[in-house]
Order: C-alpha cells, then sequence, then structure tokens
C-alpha cells in the first residue's frame, strides 16, 4: 500500500517544545515551568489553566449528581480530558508558531473557531485551554500557505516510507522506489510544506533557547502524521525534543487536524 491509500493526512500543530541536557536554572527556580526566550512560562500559569478545566467538570459534575438524587448510584470519578503536559505544550507551541507567523507578517487565520474546536474535542468554548488550543490551528493554516516548501531528500522520504510501513499504513513488501515513485503530487506537496515548517521551528527553538523543567519529560512535536482504516496516527514529519530523561517515551499532546485527501 503507497502513501495515496492512506485514508486520510493529519496535521499536528502542536505542541510544545523543549530540549535540556541538566537544566540546572529550573531546577534552582521550581517555579518556572519553561524559560523561552528570556521570558518564563510559570508553573501558576500552566496550574491555573488546568484548574480551570478541573474545577468546571467537578461542578458540572457535582451538579448532575445532585439531580439524580441522593439514593443514586454515584457517578464515576472524574476523568480529566487535558493534562499539565498538554497545557505547556500548548503555551510553548503558541509561541513558537507566533514567532514564526511574524516572521512572515501573518495573522492567524479566522478558523476554526473557538466553538468549532470546542465541539469537536468535547471542550468547553470558555476555557482559557480551548482558546489557546485554537489558536496553533488557526497559526499553523496561516503558515502552511506561507512557507517555502523545501526540497524533500531521499533520506526524508525514506524515514516517511519506513514510518508508513511500521505504522501498518504502507504494505511491507512496497519497495522505497515504488513508494517514491508513486507518490502523489498532493502528498507530496504536504510533505515539503511541513518539512520546511519543521525547519523553521528549528531554528526558531534553538534561538529562544527553549528550556523545560525536567519534571515535563521528554516532549516531541508531531507536524504531519498520516491516518489509517484502523484510525491510528503515524507520525510523519517530527520534530523531537529531549527532557530529563531521554531513554523515556516523548511525550506528546493530541492536537490532530485531519483533512481529506483524494
Amino acid at each position: 500500500m503507497t502513501m495515496q491509500r492512506a485514508r486520510r493526512l493529519a496535521s499536528t500543530a502542536v505542541v510544545a517544545v523543549l530540549a535540556i541536557t541538566g537544566l540546572a536554572a529550573c531546577q534552582q527556580s521550581p517555579d518556572v515551568a519553561a524559560y523561552v526566550g528570556g521570558g518564563t512560562i510559570t508553573e501558576d500559569r500552566v496550574q491555573d489553566i488546568y484548574d480551570q478545566v478541573r474545577d468546571e467538570l467537578t461542578a458540572a459534575r457535582e451538579q448532575a449528581q445532585q439531580q439524580k438524587g441522593a439514593s443514586a448510584e454515584p457517578l464515576p470519578p472524574l476523568t480529566m480530558p487535558i493534562k499539565q503536559q498538554d497545557v505547556l505544550n500548548t503555551l510553548l507551541t503558541v509561541d513558537v508558531l507566533r514567532k514564526s507567523a511574524k516572521e512572515h507578517n501573518l495573522q492567524a487565520a479566522d478558523s476554526p473557531t473557538v466553538e468549532q474546536v470546542a465541539q469537536a474535542r468535547n471542550y468547553s468554548p470558555q476555557w482559557e485551554y480551548t482558546k489557546l488550543y485554537t489558536e496553533t490551528y488557526r497559526l499553523r493554516t496561516a503558515l502552511q500557505g506561507a512557507v517555502k516548501p523545501a526540497t524533500l531528500t531521499d533520506a526524508d522520504l525514506r524515514d516517511v516510507h519506513s514510518r508508513l510501513v511500521k505504522g501498518g499504513i504502507a504494505d511491507p513488501s512496497t519497495t522505497f522506489e515504488q513508494f517514491k515513485n508513486t507518490l502523489s503530487p498532493e502528498n507530496k506537496s504536504l510533505l515539503e510544506t511541513y518539512a520546511a515548517m519543521r525547519g523553521e521551528l528549528t531554528k526558531i527553538v534553538a534561538d529562544e533557547k527553549v528550556k523545560l523543567n525536567p519534571r515535563y519529560g521528554n516532549q516531541e512535536v508531531v507536524l504531519l502524521s498520516a491516518q489509517g482504516s484502523d484510525g491510528k496516527d503515524v507520525p510523519l514529519i517530527v520534530l523531537p525534543f529531549a527532557g530529563d530523561d531521554e531513554s523515556g517515551d516523548p511525550y506528546v499532546t493530541d492536537v490532530s487536524a485531519v483533512a481529506d485527501v483524494a
């Protein structure tokens, strides 16, 4: 199966950024979640956004329990739709994408709206997290049409082909040459665009000297992924960042925006 047979391509704006090999500064300042370009994202900032979601959902659960009556079975425990890592990743992503948009003299796109994202993700449109999350979509949409497509090397394409095979989207019997020669113009264009975006974001992250508190672990930004018939996403264009524990699995926030590809 070639890439043309993958049903959809998802672009995951995503999320977070940071790479460190020790981070003495954060160890000295435990109230700092991340350092970005001379500024900081505090633990309080992350917690406030997280707490808004938790408090509203807790209140809604308690109200629903009261409406059922004292004799009713207890409702299941609250399951949070986000983690603190998601909050920090989204704050970092917005910061980096804003800087990239500024370099291109761009404003965020008009869509999707906060209400549309809230409905799609089952979030409240009143949450600050939802508003920040929506901004990652809008900024990525604006940048997608502005970045100059990168020239794909065989190494780039081999990595994509390998990921498609390992992810069960491409037939293992499909050789690299077959994949390369049958890659559709639409999918090739997507790969070129997001490879270019990865290059730009890599430079911004380096210039900003982004550093993360070790408690947030490893991070990985998935810029483009393919989704097959089983509904699972397979990362294709990835910007990895090692946290304090380089041996651990990277933390990835799911902010997939799926686009159908003919």
